[in-house]
């Protein structure tokens, strides 16, 4: 009986300290409709576990249906955009909080402060710095948060496959190239992020 009471209380201070999780993802809707089916489930999960959306601020694509998607479920959602992307990808109108700072280096601190964890769906360049750095900032231990990946349509199979490369050259170890967690489910991949969190 104690060990349910541990475990479940466990699980609470996991789910109390996991409030909000930032997104990174494309501004652009990309080429396939799994891309768009994915954003509108992760969207319904965020929403169904009380969890904060934390994201880049856009109304444009993926970025802006995950955002609208969370509104309209009833969650919260928080933007970060700078003051040159501003009106270039069109920042959405109705969000809880909209900040805007002066350089893509403000801006991607501000996320990864903001943010208990980091979920990495399809996107472009922008995307790919901003989940490199964040896993590179959680290698080298200036962060203790977690990373995960939605990996629809098999989309990061490519990069995981260049990751592996790199170790086989030893440029990076296996502990290294497993620290993200790596799900095609939206509800899987936040099940283990919530339960990965090991800070408390």
């Amino acid at each position: 009986m104690d060990f349910f009471i541990l475990y479940y209380a466990e699980k609470l201070t996991i789910r109390i300290f996991m409030k909000r999780v930032c997104v990174y993802l494309g501004a652009h809707s990309g080429n396939n409709k799994l891309f768009e089916q994915a954003t509108i489930k992760l969207a319904q999960e965020l929403v169904s576990m009380g969890l904060t959306l934390v994201y880049g601020g856009s109304k444009l694509g993926m970025m802006g249906l995950l955002s609208t998607t969370v509104k309209e479920l009833g969650g919260k959602a928080i933007g970060i955009t700078t003051t040159h992307l501003l009106n270039q990808e069109k920042t959405s109108e109705i969000l809880d909080e909209l900040h805007v700072v002066d350089s893509m280096q403000e801006r991607k601190r501000m996320l990864q402060h903001l943010a208990d964890g980091f979920i990495v769906m399809p996107g472009g360049l922008g995307t790919l710095e901003e989940a490199i750095e964040t896993w590179n900032s959680i290698k080298i231990g200036e962060s203790n948060k977690k990373i995960g990946f939605l990996n629809v349509a098999n989309y990061f199979d490519k990069l995981f496959h260049f990751i592996n490369h790199c170790v086989e050259h030893e440029f990076m170890n296996t502990h290294q190239s497993t620290i993200p967690i790596i799900h095609s489910e939206p509800f899987l991949l936040l099940r283990d992020l919530i339960g990965r969190d090991e800070r408390n």
